[in-house]
């Protein structure tokens, strides 16, 4: 683990480590990833979610959407192999996290029965939702 200190600032370390794309984030975080860009740049809602329903990777059982709603944030679908206490992570982590931020995709580590790998794509500026990947 590396770490790196900001100059001039009593903040505490910041922590990085090298990702190793093609060891450590799975093929459906991947494809996830790559379709970020173009997602992100998609006009509307709805097109942003017929791309998702046309790519399998995208709405596949790892895959979860949430949206904005009056109060927060809500699921509108969920895979089946994302499990409620990683649905809830998750609302958690883009209410605390994401909300008010910058678009912009993000990695977590999720602790529900086991340990889970999140890849989390916000596309709130265009479209109003976050698409999540459990691994």
């Amino acid at each position: 683990m590396h770490q790196l200190r900001l100059v001039d600032n009593d903040s505490p370390p910041v922590r990085w480590r090298e990702t190793d794309f093609a060891e450590e984030i799975p093929s459906v975080a991947l494809s996830a990833l790559a379709a970020y860009y173009p997602l992100a740049r998609c006009p509307d809602r709805l097109a942003v979610e017929q791309w998702i329903a046309s790519e399998p990777g995208l709405s596949g059982p790892h895959c979860a959407v949430f949206q904005l709603a009056e109060d927060g944030i809500e699921m509108i679908r969920q895979g089946s192999e994302v499990c409620s206490g990683a649905a809830a992570a998750l609302a958690r982590i883009i209410e605390q996290d994401i909300l008010g931020k910058e678009d912009g995709a993000r990695r977590y580590e999720i602790q529900t029965d086991d340990l889970r790998d999140a890849t989390v794509l916000p596309l709130l500026q265009n479209a109003r939702l976050c698409l999540a990947v459990v691994i």
